[in-house]
């Protein structure tokens, strides 16, 4: 019996344990993923639906590679070609071709009306290209700078891409501080409205003070409201940024701390013109550009193909009746189009011209970024010098006017005044840090270094 109980009573611990595991991986479920900024980033490379079209157009730009090559190799081709006519030049043709003549298709009454036939010509063909003033070559080359171009395009995607899911992430941490500060401040105000109402009915304030100190509550909670909504609007932002399904759930990690600069302006600036993928890959696009000029003046040069065709010629399809076969030599050289070429040289040349103006633009752009971005960092680091004081300095004075209003020696006015003044002070803290971390992200941006 004795055994019975000790059997019933292992079971009965065996299942609490598991149910209380379940509740543990379920809460822990709930709570969802611990998630770091680096995480984060990682995520967003992995999943991004921007870094995939780049990939793709990478891809692409890598098979036009392959195709602008084969202008080197011959074109070869199969065709079968079937043909039906009473006309008389084509039917002793091909007659002639399906090596079918007889001395009486040479009797002019029978080469005059001749009766209808059918030729079934299957024909082999090779072509290739010995010299076309270099069309090969620059295409070529146009296609390796696009090809360097896009994966240019795809890195400074992946910047973009990691600069926003910083920004969406330190967006996330300050709508959080943000709650905390709604939260913490509602909790005052309803400190405030206690203290107010047992003063009201002590008759030491007027009932004012007690309408008052409920307004403030009453602001202070909407505040709270819309504090809360942030964090999930924030939430959805940073899933967002990263790729993944807005309703997804994480326990994002970090914390807003100050972030230096440690190099000076102008060694950015010169780090930046040299690494940007942007405008790396506008300077490949201006060479592509120049190139085309190059490609278009090849029309003013005689072209030399070689060309070879194997014929087999049968009134059946796919017959073999008859075999023939032909080499050539072409050249062939553009000696007046109608000024086409001409106009097409002028546009590449005009191109081009635009193109070395964008590139000296966006160049001067880049380091007018790296500026402001740099004198942002600055301005938030003394920023936040001077709010962290302000923070200390706001939280003092709540606590001293708070004491004399409890003493009766100041108004609920004064209280509320000092109240409104260290939210203040809190939410402008977090937004000082916020914007630093955001402008030191920029300026690795700009500097094309993040």
């Amino acid at each position: 019996m004795n055994r019975m109980n000790d059997t019933i009573k292992l079971a009965l611990l065996t299942t609490v344990l598991v149910l209380l595991l379940a509740v543990a991986v379920a809460m822990t479920a709930y709570a969802g993923e611990h998630l770091s900024l680096d995480q984060a980033v990682e995520t967003a490379l992995n999943n991004h639906p921007n870094l995939k079209a780049a990939d793709s157009q990478v891809e692409g730009a890598q098979a036009n590679v392959l195709k602008s090559r084969s202008g080197f190799l011959p074109k070869v081709t199969l065709s079968e070609t079937w043909s039906r006519t009473d006309n008389p030049l084509m039917v002793l043709g091909a007659k002639l071709n399906q090596a079918t003549v007889t001395p009486s298709d040479f009797n002019p009454a029978v080469m005059n009306d001749p009766d209808p036939m059918s030729n079934y010509n299957t024909r082999l063909a090779v072509i290739q290209p010995v010299f076309n003033g270099g069309k090969e070559y620059l295409g070529v080359k146009q296609a390796r700078l696009a090809s360097e171009a896009a994966a240019q395009d795809r890195a400074r995607a992946r910047q973009e891409t990691v600069f926003n899911v910083v920004k969406a992430f330190y967006g996330f941490l300050l709508a959080k501080e943000y709650d905390k500060v709604a939260i913490q401040s509602l909790e005052t105000s309803a400190a405030n409205v206690k203290l107010a109402d047992a003063r009201f009915k002590a008759g030491a304030v007027l009932q004012s003070d007690l309408l008052r100190a409920k307004v403030q509550y009453a602001e202070v909670k909407e505040m709270a409201t819309r504090s809360g909504n942030g964090v999930k609007l924030a939430a959805a932002n940073l899933n967002f940024a990263m790729g993944v399904p807005q309703e997804s759930e994480y326990a994002v990690e970090g914390a807003l701390s100050a972030q230096d600069m440690k190099e000076d302006l102008g060694g950015m600036i010169t780090g930046a013109l040299a690494l940007r993928p942007d405008l790396s890959s506008l300077g490949m696009n201006r060479k592509n550009a120049e190139a085309n000029v190059s490609q278009a003046r090849t029309d003013y040069v005689p072209s030399l193909n070689l060309m070879g065709q194997v014929d087999w010629n049968s009134d059946r399809p796919a017959g073999n009746d008859a075999k023939s076969w032909a080499v050539m030599a072409v050249l062939q050289w553009n000696l007046f189009d109608g000024l086409v070429t001409t106009s097409r040289v002028r546009e590449a040349s005009a191109n081009a011209g635009r193109m070395k103006a964008m590139e000296e633009q966006m160049r001067s752009g880049v380091q007018l970024q790296v500026r402001q971005a740099y004198y942002n960092v600055q301005a938030s680091l003394e920023r936040i010098a001077a709010t962290s004081s302000s923070v200390q300095e706001a939280e003092e004075g709540f606590r001293i006017v708070q004491k004399r209003y409890e003493a009766g020696m100041t108004t609920l006015v004064d209280v509320l005044g000092a109240e409104n003044a260290l939210i203040r002070a809190r939410t402008g803290a977090l937004q000082a840090l916020y914007d630093n971390n955001v402008a030191a992200a920029e300026l690795k941006l700009a500097a094309g270094t993040l």
